[in-house]
């Protein structure tokens, strides 16, 4: 009885066994999968270890810096971004908002070395460039694995490696906070320090930090992969920063045979029009930022005791002034015959009182086009300014050399007549009015100033009037009617003087119709209507 006890208790203790052995056998091969699986994840030290080779930091070089400790321009190398190496030919993928408006690229690799670097397409839309290393002598670069953004899920973990404020090859480590779909951002221009809008078609999230000096830097998943483009943050707001989701890149990558680039007419023609617009944007905000504080420069020129802060500002505002300049030839290197830039550098010079180089300008224009139209707008932009700031004689030297050029333009001798009267050389006014009328008897603002000198300067309305009224008669024969305020303005004064009442108010009835937005428009509907009524 005792030994079928035992038996039976060894049995039981034997299948116990079995049993034990056969839940660790099936549980072994688990255990292994999970071991193969997590075998190619890497931590943050093996990531940066692998990957430096194939990242970059993006620099340029300006000799127009201004430096805030020497309070002077200086000529120095910036770092202004980040990037990676995709191809071993020497091709970086990085955002667009790096290079834009930079044409002396450099790039600095893991090893110190700097190479130049040239733009070779871009995305501007998504914020995305490629770069290419220039004269690396046939060198093979290492680069970076290319993932799958798609695959991405949030919560998983991600490295982003730049160059924060010029901390070189830093690494932050954090988990995808989100993905955004179409997402629209506004950030700032690293270069001019303007808010920039973007729509992203996809962006991703993450809490891994970035500062700028990270944008265009890679995004690595523990694969060891680049999966994002570190692109922008929102400062102030805690953790909130995004990365462009690769595989925007690569698609963007694979839109262009980068091996035949060179020959490829349409991304060639793209990228002139991207580089054109870039630095016809950066030139405005400069050529905005220039005229803006150029009073302080005038303020310098005139000061009898030092100001520290007046100085300051006087060397930010040439600086604009020269960073405006040559941003506008860059936009004439890539188009000359741009009219449009031709006329914001003319507008630049005007308000900045730079003659010399404004009327150099009008004789490289008055070259190139054909157009008298368009002369004709740059050089009252030119004659304005000299008005406006009382450089009469300059005004006339301007305006009879031109005319010397072209005998058949009369708007020049109008302008001349508009100086003269400036000057209170009414005489010489009027007959330069007259030589106008000569060429053209249609030119009614001829008219109209030769009339008001005679009524306003010399009390003899009866002339006055003869020379309105044929202006008056020109426009209703030519319009049905006049925009041409002084016309019955004059006129009506002219009636009030006659004491020729209702005639003095069919013309105030012409001029209230007239519309009118200046206070010295419209102080002369309320004179003439006062003269009116101080008629009984």
């Amino acid at each position: 009885m005792t030994r079928n006890i035992i038996t039976a208790v060894l049995a039981i203790v034997l299948m116990f066994a079995v049993s034990t052995a056969q839940d660790k056998k099936q549980e072994a091969p688990l255990h292994n999968k999970s071991l193969k699986d997590t075998a190619h994840y890497f931590n943050a030290e093996e990531i940066i270890e692998m990957n430096k080779p194939a990242l970059v930091s993006i620099w340029y070089h300006t000799n127009n810096y201004y430096s805030y400790y020497s309070y002077t321009t200086i000529d120095t190398t910036l770092l202004n971004g980040s990037g990676f190496i995709f191809s071993e030919d020497g091709l970086i993928g990085t955002n667009y908002h790096v290079v834009d408006g930079i044409d002396s690229l450099l790039i600095k690799t893991s090893d110190g070395k700097f190479y130049d670097a040239e733009l070779l397409i871009i995305d501007e839309k998504n914020d995305m460039a490629i770069l290419r290393i220039k004269y690396s002598n046939g060198a093979k670069f290492p680069t970076i694995k290319i993932g799958n953004s798609d695959a991405l899920k949030v919560g998983q973990e991600v490295f982003a490696i730049g160059s924060p404020l010029g901390y070189e090859y830093t690494i932050s480590q954090g988990i995808v906070a989100g993905i955004r779909e179409n997402e629209k951002v506004s950030f700032t221009d690293p270069v001019t320090y303007m808010p920039i809008e973007k729509n992203f078609e996809k962006v991703i999230q993450i809490t891994a930090a970035i500062s700028p000096g990270n944008s265009g830097g890679a995004l690595f998943n523990r694969k060891g992969e680049v999966v994002g483009i570190t692109t922008y943050t929102y400062t102030g707001y805690g953790n909130l920063n995004f990365a462009i989701a690769l595989n925007s890149f690569v698609y963007f990558m694979n839109s262009v045979d980068l091996a035949n680039i060179d020959n490829n007419e349409e991304a060639k023609k793209k990228r002139e029009e991207s580089l054109y617009f870039s630095n016809l944007r950066l030139a405005n905000n400069y050529k905005s930022e220039a005229t803006y504080n150029w009073y302080y420069v005038k303020q310098k020129d005139t000061m009898k005791v030092l100001d520290t802060f007046v100085v300051k500002q006087d060397s930010i505002a040439r600086m604009n002034f020269n960073k405006a300049e040559s941003f506008y030839n860059r936009c004439l290197s890539i188009a000359p015959d741009s009219f449009n830039v031709y006329k914001e550098m003319m507008d630049l010079y005007v308000y900045c009182e730079s003659f010399n180089k404004a009327e150099g300008l009008y004789d490289s224009i008055k070259t190139r086009f054909q157009s008298d139209s368009l002369l004709s707008l740059l050089s009252s932009s030119l004659a304005s300014a000299y008005t406006s700031s009382k450089e009469y004689k300059k005004a006339l030297e301007f305006y009879e050399k031109m005319s010397a050029k072209d005998t058949s333009d009369i708007y020049l001798r109008y302008q001349i007549g508009t100086i003269y009267e400036s000057m209170g050389k009414n005489k010489s006014a009027i007959r330069e009015y007259r030589k106008v009328l000569k060429k053209d008897p249609s030119y009614t603002q001829a008219y109209i100033q030769i009339g008001s000198i005679y009524y306003n300067k010399y009390n003899d309305y009866r002339e006055a009037k003869k020379y309105i009224e044929t202006a008056y008669e020109k426009e209703m024969t030519l319009y049905g009617s006049t925009y041409f305020l002084d016309i019955p303005y004059y006129l009506g004064m002219i009636a009030v003087k006659e004491r020729k009442k209702f005639e003095a108010m069919i013309y105030y009835m012409d001029l209230k119709s007239i519309y009118s937005y200046s206070p010295e428009e419209n102080k002369k509907k309320a004179d003439l209507l006062k003269a009116i009524r101080e008629l009984n």
